[in-house]
């Protein structure tokens, strides 16, 4: 059994002007929303063992905030390539996280719902607003298995469900 926690980066900061996308940060809300999430990961006894995370700035941020609340963050993998990155480029990473048993994915939508609705067997919408995440588990034992509609989705939550 696999399990997959996506999540979507902390609410960006557009105040900066001239900023690229990519070097867009979050914003106060969004790094609080961050915390939180951490803190909910924690409490939900969910513990990544490997995170791959989009190399751009929002996200670099948001795992800035999330990985202080985990018991044991693992290090993370800052992959250009989940920079807004659509499902089967983030299938592609994901097939490649070897041995862990949880991953933790954060990015960009709309490739984070996308995967949702993709990876998850779900009826359920699972809309993906910033500091969001999705707990998909997978019947696999490697993670190049994974294929679409072969996951549960086990979770959702928004980080405006938490207060």
């Amino acid at each position: 059994m696999k399990t997959l926690i996506l999540m979507r980066h902390g609410k960006s900061d557009w105040s900066g002007q001239g900023s690229s996308d990519f070097d867009r940060p979050i914003n106060e809300r969004g790094r609080l929303a961050a915390s939180l999430m951490g803190a909910w990961l924690t409490e939900q006894g969910l513990r990544p063992d490997a995170a791959l995370v989009s190399s751009a700035v929002r996200t670099r941020q948001t795992w800035a905030r999330v990985a202080p609340m985990l018991e044991s963050a693992p290090e993370a993998d800052f992959a250009d390539t989940l920079y807004l990155a659509d499902v089967s480029r983030m299938l592609a990473v994901l097939q490649g996280a070897g041995k862990a048993q949880t991953v933790l994915m954060l990015g960009h939508n709309p490739g984070m719902e996308a995967a949702v609705k993709a990876w998850a067997n779900s009826t359920r919408a699972c809309a993906m607003p910033t500091c969001a995440a999705a707990v998909i588990r997978f019947s696999v034992k490697d993670w190049a298995e994974v294929q679409a509609g072969g996951g549960t989705l086990a979770t959702h939550v928004t980080p405006k469900a938490l207060v």
